[in-house]
């Protein structure tokens, strides 16, 4: 993106399509000092303790070319169902208490209290509760994703400029051209912040969550591997979930920042 006068003007799409492939490379940079870093302490201290790169990638191929077998489908869907769910439950609720002082002082104080509460907490409720299964797994990501899509949400709506409502408002510019032109680019950030840190939140919430209260998916893997004393196949399931989640990251929210937020760039 150029500037003239302060003001990033529209460029050709190559332009785009480079911006998001450098974000990639850059990123690639990252990992690769971090995988250096990583084969340094698996020579230090072993391969039992800190096992190789090499293998753990290759027992992660491994796993995922088993991919229902090893259950990670199943995981998937739970993180899913549980993300949307929490996703569609505080960004309602959020924007809603963002407009009225009322419903937030009603609300702040509850979602105050589930922030506080440790996650480790509501999976122990949940399994007295649901029983070892989905509904534990879901309930419990639900509880621990929503209030932190609910404090980015109600944030966005209650920063919204009153001096702008008020202009759109003296000139009847109506509904629609409020949603288009006000509402919707200010919350965009907001919300796509909101998306990011409950993919990554989820998917950290089901793997506890079924490492402790579910007999199956990827969280039960480890238990057994751990039980096994399998250090390679525990850090391959650890690789396999931080992938998922980067690969959203790069496939789903860069695409929609580069869209959506070009004054980011």
């Amino acid at each position: 993106m150029l500037k003239v006068d302060k003001v990033r003007k529209p460029q050709a799409r190559i332009f785009y399509i480079l911006d998001y492939l450098w974000g990639g490379f850059a990123t690639l940079g990252i990992v690769a000092v971090l995988l250096a870093i990583w084969q340094w302490g698996s020579n230090s201290v072993g391969e039992f303790l800190i096992p190789s790169p090499l293998g753990v990638f290759q027992r992660a191929f491994a796993l995922l070319q088993d991919f229902r077998g090893n259950q990670i489908d199943l995981s998937l869907w739970r993180a899913m169902v549980g993300v949307s769910s929490a996703l569609l439950i505080g960004i309602v609720t959020g924007l809603i208490a963002g407009t009225s002082k009322t419903i937030m002082a009603m609300l702040n104080p509850l979602m105050t209290m589930l922030l506080a509460t440790p996650p480790i907490i509501w999976v122990v409720m949940a399994l007295f509760w649901f029983g070892f299964g989905n509904a534990s797994v879901l309930f419990t990501i639900i509880i621990i994703v929503t209030p932190l899509t609910f404090a980015s949400s109600s944030v966005g709506i209650a920063t919204l400029s009153k001096q702008m409502q008020e202009l759109f408002d003296v000139h009847h510019l109506g509904w629609a051209k409020k949603m288009r032109y006000l509402y919707i680019p200010h919350l965009t950030s907001y919300i796509i912040a909101s998306i990011s840190v409950a993919v990554a939140s989820g998917m950290r919430v089901v793997v506890m969550a079924e490492l402790l209260g579910a007999s199956d998916g990827v969280g039960s893997r480890i238990a057994d591997a751990r039980v096994m004393l399998d250090t390679p196949t525990v850090m391959a399931y650890v690789v396999l979930v931080i992938l998922l989640v980067a690969l959203f990251e790069y496939l789903i929210i860069k695409p929609l920042e580069i869209l959506f937020m070009p004054w980011k760039r």
